[in-house]
């Protein structure tokens, strides 16, 4: 009777998890370092490194400078070309999660590249006018309505029906070519 409130997982040892490849944030670590910027640092070399699928926290660490302090520093230098290295890795990352989303052997994977393409798509169009929505162009609409002479009394008519309410001893519609209005 003791064996059936035993729990089914009381052999499993319990420890920390070991997990496959790299973080999926940076860590409270990677901020540590100073925010002086080295006076002999190349912009244009760390974007190359950044472009090499390095990281900024990577990058940072090996500079012994602030991952924000990084990333502050490459925006004043090189602002046209650390946006165009951004694209460039958004455009990889989409085109990796849609190589993964096809080769997917299971739910989790398919599942982890449909968030990735997720997240280079919102990269790309905050960041390339060429992925940004389409603006609409707005329509001017004329709402002025002319009526032939003919037709003046059964448009009156007409409009009224619509309306319901006839103003007293004022025409609703006029016509233009009547010199004497009533």
């Amino acid at each position: 009777m003791a064996e059936a409130h035993v729990r089914i997982d009381e052999g499993v040892k319990r420890g920390p998890r070991k997990r496959l490849g790299k973080l999926t944030k940076p860590s409270h670590l990677a901020d540590i370092g100073t925010w002086v910027i080295p006076k002999d640092l190349n912009p244009d070399a760390v974007i190359q490194q950044y472009l090499s699928e390095a990281t900024t926290s990577q990058i940072a660490r090996q500079y012994g400078v602030s991952r924000k302090a990084m990333t502050k520093w490459l925006r004043e230098q090189r602002p046209k070309e650390w946006k165009q290295a951004q694209i460039v890795r958004a455009l990889a990352l989409k085109e990796d999660s849609e190589d993964g989303m096809m080769s997917a052997d299971d739910a989790l994977s398919l599942a982890r590249n449909r968030e990735l393409l997720k997240a280079a798509q919102f990269d790309l169009t905050a960041l390339d006018p060429d992925y940004q929505p389409k603006q609409q162009v707005e329509i001017a609409v004329d709402h002025r309505v002319t009526v032939e002479h003919g037709l003046s009394e059964s448009a009156l008519t007409l409009f009224e029906s619509m309306r319901g309410i006839s103003p007293v001893n004022q025409p609703l519609i006029t016509d233009s070519s009547d010199p004497d209005p009533k």
